[in-house]
């Protein structure tokens, strides 16, 4: 929800921005706004597109392989990809209380730049706990040799 709402809010900033050009007015500091939002949007979406098998998969060679080796290997290659995650969440954290202690703001605008790394942060936390679920998940799959694919959408409701 917050990625969408952001993501509504660039399109809108960018909309206004290119009619108030028309008029004399564009919007000043309409790229910082539009720069805090995307990466807020980029990083709320990632959760989303790893729980549902949004990420690009190369199984040209593990297709031909058992059901139970592939679902192996997306165990381990969910539990590797944490721990990226992880590192990538701990540095965004990091830089975001850089970003904090040294007051670093925008140009224009003067926006806070620590309130995009704490958003980011937040969404790259929740982003690790749905790898290590759907690394768990595989797990599951292969204890039990069900018949899930690794690239199974999640429902909820």
């Amino acid at each position: 929800m917050v990625g969408g709402a952001a993501l509504i809010a660039v399109m809108m900033v960018i909309m206004m921005s290119v009619i108030g050009a028309q008029f004399g007015k564009p919007i000043l500091g309409d790229s910082e706004i539009v720069d805090q939002l995307t990466g807020v949007l980029v990083f709320c979406f990632l959760p989303y597109c790893h729980l549902h098998g949004g990420n690009v998969m190369v199984d040209f060679f593990t297709r031909p392989l058992p059901r139970r080796v592939n679902h192996a290997l997306d165990a381990v290659m969910n539990l590797l990809f944490a721990i990226v995650a992880a590192m990538i969440t701990w540095r965004l954290a990091a830089g975001g209380v850089s970003a904090y202690t040294r007051d670093q703001r925008s140009m224009f605008l003067n926006l806070p730049e620590w309130t995009v790394y704490a958003l980011g942060s937040v969404a790259c936390i929740l982003w690790v706990a749905v790898i290590l679920f759907v690394a768990w998940e595989a797990v599951q799959r292969v204890r039990t040799g069900s018949a899930g694919s690794p690239t199974d959408v999640h429902t909820f409701g």
